[in-house]
């Protein structure tokens, strides 16, 4: 005899969607689905790693049987060093969005309001929805812009605003709010609001007029913040999993100390994100290159008659006028993996990783097929 049991998961576990990570590469490859499969779905670097960190990675991987430095002690004296900011105020993770679990288990209750974009980093939300919070959306314009008009309305009218999120650049669509509206933005939010920038990508802005640095803004102004960063991206050590975190004080850190599992980043991760950083001469060649090539297959595709959202990111957001599953169904066919965006409001639009300048032409080539 079978008897049904309660669920014994929490009502908002139960309420969560899956976060869509996709398949890696070799699995597509495995599928026998094309001979020269790419992944321009999940934003990697093309270029690969950095031979600095690849030779650090390399000497010390006989240490592997030996647990690492859970406080990640010299990794965090580098990054207090390069940015200036105390080294209790740095939390190192996981990737980022392991700083930003730790963000949301510290510090959000059932029904505390969170603001998110709309379309964003879907972990913005479902972390949040994991602590039973309310999410409040602040679409983008049509253009698939920031407005900030729109920001301070929706803050105005929560003026119990726990936290607020913000990807800067914007993931997924690449855009970003200059240092005039982030400014506002700052000033509008309650002085207990917890202000989170997501800036994952902003190695890829950094120069660029329209983009500032928002450490430098929060450090000015009392509210408390965090600043959250990755390896990932612009420096190559996506298969790693080391992002971080800057905190407004040492206060702010303790606490996502307390909810962080005690080895969250591993030994021989530590050691080539200490390697990266002092390669910066990788970092400058994948910017140079990334935002050429960026701006030349964002042109090509919009000369096809596309609307390519402005993107100061290491991708492009794409509206193919028809729904994203079915355009990622036909790339993968043609060897070309790319993220389809199910978010509802943006399920006709799709995400492309700018890759190598051969893999950006096969791109080109199987949107002029569409």
């Amino acid at each position: 005899m079978t008897t049904t049991m309660p669920n014994p998961a929490r009502k908002e576990v139960i309420a969560l969607p899956p976060y869509g990570a996709g398949q890696t590469l070799e699995q597509a490859t495995a599928r026998n689905l094309h001979p020269n499969m790419i992944n321009l779905s999940v934003n990697e670097n093309p270029l690969g790693p950095s031979p600095a960190a690849l030779n650090a990675f390399k000497t010390q991987l006989h240490t592997a049987s030996c647990y690492p430095d859970s406080q990640c002690t010299e990794l965090s004296e580098c990054l207090s060093a390069k940015l200036n900011v105390a080294k209790a105020q740095i939390v190192l993770g996981n990737g980022s969005e392991d700083v930003l679990s730790m963000l949301c288990k510290a510090f959000l209750s059932q029904g505390d309001k969170v603001l998110v974009a709309k379309p964003t980093f879907a972990l913005h939300g479902i972390y949040a929805n994991m602590m039973g919070a309310k999410v409040l959306e602040v679409p983008m314009q049509s253009d698939l812009s920031y407005r900030i008009d729109d920001w301070l309305d929706a803050i105005a009218c929560h003026p119990d605003l726990k936290m607020l999120m913000l990807a800067n650049p914007s993931n997924p669509v690449g855009c970003t709010f200059d240092a005039n509206n982030l400014q506002r933005l700052i000033d509008a939010c309650p002085l207990n609001t917890i202000i989170v920038i997501d800036e994952a990508y902003c190695e890829y802005a950094q120069g660029h007029k329209q983009f500032t640095d928002s450490l430098a803004l929060l450090q000015t102004q009392p509210r408390p913040y965090a600043v959250l960063r990755t390896f990932s991206k612009a420096y190559g050590l996506a298969g790693l999993r080391v992002g971080y975190g800057v905190m407004a004080n040492a206060q702010l850190a303790d606490y996502l100390h307390r909810v962080r599992t005690p080895y969250n980043v591993n030994r021989l991760a530590q050691l080539a994100a200490i390697a990266v950083l002092q390669d910066p001469s990788y970092l400058a060649d994948t910017v140079t290159q990334t935002n050429r090539e960026r701006e030349k297959l964002s042109a090509a595709l919009t000369e096809l008659g596309y609307f390519v959202a402005p993107s100061l990111a290491n991708f492009l957001f794409i509206d193919v006028k028809q729904p994203s599953t079915h355009v990622a169904y036909s790339l993968l066919q043609q060897g070309i993996m790319i993220k389809p965006w199910l978010e509802s409001g943006f399920d006709h639009f799709v995400r492309v990783t700018v890759g190598l300048p051969e893999q950006n032409l096969r791109v080109l080539e199987a949107f002029k097929q569409l």
